[in-house]
């Protein structure tokens, strides 16, 4: 698969998730109020030595939220054991973290202070839960294959995360093998969807996880999971090959003692659009 890419890369048990611990600013004062909250870090946003280097841990922020409602100063207040963990959530959530501001006694917007908790969780060898989720991915090339931005879009999959969009050094990672020049400026659309014993989980349409591009590229393993979670055989046909070939598939998911024989579908599809 010439311009495939293998999407167990990215699959990675956990994510950054950003959880809300408190807030509070002076006395007799309504405190700031988050917006989108869920937005400020995401699952791209773990940065790619830390994840190299396994690190995880939960990170404690104090922000400074000036009259307007703007982020003017971050301090760790708890560290997570990571200085490149601790950086990265002090740079996105200045970046993107916006308030309605507090108020004081008369109504009047003031300054205030807030504090966020943000937790870390790096892949480890823990197995992956055996659940079905689809997720899509979205690069906008540029002139000989450059990206020029970079979305993902996932549905469901408990446990599971995708980190298709972290970059080093200015480049995405997750593509530096793919002949992205042979397409031109356009949108390019991947897209994974898993099956278990029968249960999929369509693309979110509410989130984008969507494309209505017919797949020029489409490719299918079959998975069959023991007991102990290990997958003993794996089935592929791909709409660039003749037939079905055996193929490999080094992930482990959590056993289930008495379920002996799991089955599983993973759908890889590539869709282009060229720009106009």
């Amino acid at each position: 698969m010439g311009q495939g890419m293998d999407m167990r890369r990215f699959l990675r048990m956990g994510a950054a998730v950003a959880t809300l611990c408190w807030g509070g600013g002076v006395l007799a004062q309504t405190d700031p109020v988050p917006i989108d909250p869920a937005s400020w870090v995401t699952h791209d946003d773990f940065p790619i030595d830390a994840l190299k280097a396994n690190e995880s841990g939960v990170v404690v922020l104090s922000m400074d939220v000036d009259a307007k409602g703007a982020i003017t100063g971050c301090t760790i207040t708890q560290s997570s054991g990571s200085a490149s963990l601790d950086a990265t959530s002090c740079r996105v959530i200045r970046e993107r973290g916006r308030f309605t501001p507090a108020t004081d006694a008369k109504g009047h917007s003031v300054a205030s202070t807030f504090q966020r908790r943000i937790r870390w969780s790096s892949p480890t060898a823990e197995a992956s839960p055996l659940s079905p989720f689809a997720v899509v991915i979205h690069l906008k090339l540029g002139e000989k294959g450059t990206i020029l931005d970079c979305k993902t879009r996932e549905s469901g999959g408990k446990g599971e995360s995708v980190h298709a969009c972290l970059q080093e050094d200015g480049k995405y990672t997750g593509f530096v093998t793919m002949d992205l020049a042979s397409f031109g400026p356009g949108m390019l659309t991947i897209s994974n969807v898993f099956e278990v014993d029968g249960i999929g989980l369509a693309p979110n349409l509410a989130t984008g996880a969507a494309s209505d591009i017919p797949p020029y590229f489409s490719q299918t393993d079959r998975l069959t999971v023991d007991a102990t979670g290990k997958v003993v055989a794996c089935q592929r046909r791909s709409s660039r090959g003749a037939g079905i070939a055996a193929c490999s598939y080094p992930v482990t998911y959590e056993p289930k003692p008495d379920q002996p024989a799991r089955h599983a579908t993973m759908t890889y599809s590539m869709a282009f659009q060229p720009a106009k």
